[in-house]
């Protein structure tokens, strides 16, 4: 570790940590905490209209109320948000005078020093149909030019990594593979310590079907929903599924299917969870399924097998290499596929202690602490301090 020189001020961008939190939100939070022990790092962090010496989530009261306003009222509601983000931006450099600026969500502000970006996944190019008209518009018209002038890359998975080399004929010298980490709250528990939470939520400890995820039409739960409909009813009340997250973009379908299942007893829908809750609820689930069409990375099936919990994830994109040969992976179109796989795990003990052994052995290669030493190395590598 260097220590004999001036600490490098560097500008992190953590307007993602305004809650409820992201994918995008969960990696700012851990790799900002983890690049604080950085001791060569001066870290200053940026939540879009202000500045700040703490990474720290955040409330913004009627959060939603005020967007929904802003875009009623403003005939170009994100070019002016843009615009004074921008300004606010600008109205902190002088104070800190960063070296460096990294942006972990996309699209960076304009900055006349070098500047990182983390490119987490091509799914508004892959899958365009499955995002808002608004979102691939501005992505489609910002990203590419903020790729060809950033100083370097940073991507979830090799998989990105070699999407991002393709797309946009990047060198391979100009992006690095920075894989994500697992909290260090998603491990294995007895029922004991999960019995407050269960209670609360009317579970039994190992005796459900866990899905994570918004539901909207890239996370692909309609496949679980419907192979859920087609398992023998003693199975799917003994193991029903539980849903955690919001509903999303064009959810209306997922969410009707989704009812007549909780009609029946064969699904729960519990929402957003409190931040402590979730590593609780994984580990008391008989299961996780991921079926997702696309994923720069596939955080949730990571914590999953952190917790020691089976995962049946979708054969398509980064999950391959997330998941590797832990998990059981099919293709996230089959239904039939996953109902079978859901019933080896539900059903064969023996196979489920082999998929918990094998997932928690994997799960050991994603630390929030190594993916920080790497961004802080590409930090050092940028500026000639080696």
């Amino acid at each position: 570790m260097i220590v004999d020189r001036e600490p490098l001020s560097i500008a992190l961008g953590t307007s993602s940590l305004i809650r409820p939190l992201t994918g995008i939100g969960q990696y700012t939070l851990h790799v900002a905490q983890a690049l604080a022990a950085e001791t060569d790092l001066d870290m200053h962090y940026f939540f879009g209209y202000e500045w700040a010496d703490e990474a720290l989530p955040r409330e913004i009261p009627n959060l939603a109320f005020i967007k929904k306003w802003f875009k009623r009222l403003l005939p170009q509601p994100y070019e002016v948000s843009r615009a004074i983000q921008q300004n606010r931006f600008n109205s902190g450099l002088f104070a800190r005078k960063p070296a460096l600026y990294h942006e972990p969500n996309f699209l960076p502000f304009d900055f006349e020093g070098p500047t990182i970006l983390t490119i987490h996944d091509l799914s508004y190019l892959r899958y365009p149909e499955m995002h808002p008209d608004l979102r691939v518009k501005i992505m489609s018209k910002l990203l590419p030019p903020a790729i060809e002038r950033a100083a370097h890359l940073l991507a979830d998975s090799e998989f990105t990594r070699r999407e991002v080399i393709d797309e946009f004929g990047v060198e391979p010298d100009r992006i690095t593979t920075t894989l994500l980490g697992v909290s260090q709250e998603f491990t294995p528990r007895d029922v004991g310590q999960c019995d407050a939470v269960l209670r609360r939520h009317g579970l039994t400890y190992g005796r459900f079907v866990l899905a994570v995820g918004t539901l909207e039409p890239r996370k692909n739960l309609l496949q679980v929903i419907r192979a859920f409909a087609g398992l023998p009813s003693s199975l799917a009340l003994r193991y029903p599924l539980v849903i955690v997250g919001g509903a999303g973009w064009k959810s209306e379908g997922t969410d009707s299917e989704l009812e007549a299942l909780i009609g029946n007893g064969r699904a729960r829908r519990l929402g957003y969870l409190p931040e402590h809750e979730l590593p609780i609820i994984y580990s008391a689930a008989r299961m996780f399924v991921f079926p997702s069409l696309y994923e720069g990375f596939g955080l949730p099936a990571a914590e999953a097998m952190a917790s020691g919990v089976p995962v049946i994830a979708s054969d398509r994109a980064s999950l391959p290499e997330v998941v590797g040969d832990a998990g059981i992976t099919v293709s996230p179109k089959d239904v039939d596929g996953m109902r079978t796989a859901i019933l080896r795990l539900a059903e064969d003990d023996d196979e489920w202690a082999l998929r918990s052994t094998q997932g928690l052995a994997k799960a050991q290669q994603f630390s929030w602490a190594r993916c920080a030493r790497q961004t802080a190395a590409v930090y050092r590598r940028v500026l000639g301090r080696h």
